[in-house]
């Protein structure tokens, strides 16, 4: 009696083992089949934010180096320049995850 209950239990630990294993190489094709969004892209250059791959309709906050947020720009295009206008300084850039830090001279 003690066999049978000890090959039950194995027969049911080995089967689990390997429908997550099956379930786990699913979501790696999955996962492999959903294509990769490119990292938006900032840099300021002559006083102008300049942006490649944004995502549309994002927000890019301006923040101080003590953490003052003086700015907020609302990306109306995936590519473009946007005018500062902003004193010499070191400014912290965020946008949808991705943080940069500038220094405005």
């Amino acid at each position: 009696m003690k066999r049978i209950a000890l090959v039950i239990v194995f027969l049911m630990f080995f089967l689990c083992q390997v429908s997550v294993f099956s379930q786990d190489n699913k979501n790696r094709k999955e996962t492999a089949l959903i294509e990769e969004q490119p990292k938006p892209d900032m840099n300021v250059v002559n006083g102008k934010l300049e942006l490649k791959n944004a995502p549309v309709g994002k927000r890019v906050e301006v923040i101080t180096i003590i953490g003052n947020k003086i700015r907020d720009i609302l990306i109306t295009s995936s590519e473009g320049a946007y005018e500062l206008n902003l004193p010499r300084g070191i400014y912290i850039f965020r946008m949808d995850g991705s943080t940069r830090k500038f220094v405005i001279k």
